[in-house]
């Protein structure tokens, strides 16, 4: 019985407590006596309070850099989009149709054209595209608001681009022609077309079609000097272009796509832009 009742004087405890508590928040305060106020007492009672000060924004570079690396997260997510898959696709399938010319291609390599390709090494190492677009920002900001766009762009290509093809190399772990791990697909090859196809869509193919070119000629000398198979170019090509397309969504207005070919002899990569 006892602990019966102990219950009971416990739940009414808890019953009655939040009432005397709204009891006590909404407790009247008697008004003061007019004879009580005076001028200085009435004056701060109609005194309107102090705004509160408002929150400095941050500095310019603080918020760009902010801003900056909000998009590049984003970035991510536009890689999951039909847009993108349809790319994939189109990209994956090409490089498995001219992978039984890979050996061959790699054999005959492209002795007639000496040692010009020699300058693909350099111009498809991230050592220069990253700088490439951190200048293109920088001089870009001098210059107009479009130029420092796609320079911003550029350099977010390059982030996006690099970072999946690595992580594709890390899973696939194909062997280099030469021996060497990681193979698949050409960080080369995805380093330029995203070049490529970024400039393309800010400034048309006036500016677009050159790079492209410089895109190729870097796949083949990667392919000549036995770092890469023809697949992994054409992959590698792949992500590069789907990497300027996520950071470029806004305004890119005629997708272009590759489509390589084997022909008597060799390979061949066509540019498809879609009406």
């Amino acid at each position: 019985m006892s602990h019966a009742l102990s219950r009971l004087s416990l739940v009414c405890a808890l019953l009655v407590s939040p009432a005397l508590a709204q009891a006590q928040a909404t407790e009247v305060v008697a008004p003061r006596p007019l004879s009580t106020l005076t001028p200085a007492s009435m004056d701060a009672a109609v005194q309107p309070a102090a705004p509160a000060e408002a929150e400095a924004p941050p500095p310019p570079e603080v918020a760009g850099a902010k801003r900056f690396l909000l998009d590049v997260g984003r970035d991510y997510k536009h890689w999951f989009t039909l847009d993108t898959a349809r790319t994939f696709i189109v990209g994956t399938s090409a490089a498995m149709l001219v992978r039984p010319a890979d050996e061959a291609l790699t054999e005959r390599r492209f002795d007639e054209l000496g040692d010009s390709l020699g300058g693909g090494q350099q111009y498809g190492n991230p050592s220069l595209q990253f700088p490439l677009a951190i200048v293109w920002w920088a001089m870009g900001t001098t210059v107009g608001p479009r130029h420092a766009e796609a320079g911003r762009d550029l350099l977010r290509a390059q982030i996006s681009a690099g970072s999946v093809t690595y992580v594709i190399k890390y899973t696939v772990q194909r062997t280099r022609p030469n021996g060497d791990p990681r193979s698949f697909p050409s960080g080369h090859a995805s380093a330029t077309f995203a070049t490529a196809t970024v400039l393309q869509h800010h400034y048309g193919w006036k500016l677009g079609l050159p790079f492209y070119a410089l895109g190729v000629y870097t796949a083949a000398s990667r392919i000549n000097d036995r770092k890469h198979w023809l697949s992994d170019t054409v992959m590698g090509a792949t992500v590069g272009i789907t990497a300027g397309r996520v950071v470029t969504f806004r305004v890119k207005q005629r997708p272009v796509q590759v489509v390589p070919g084997i022909v008597p002899g060799g390979a061949m990569m066509q540019f498809m832009v879609q009406p």
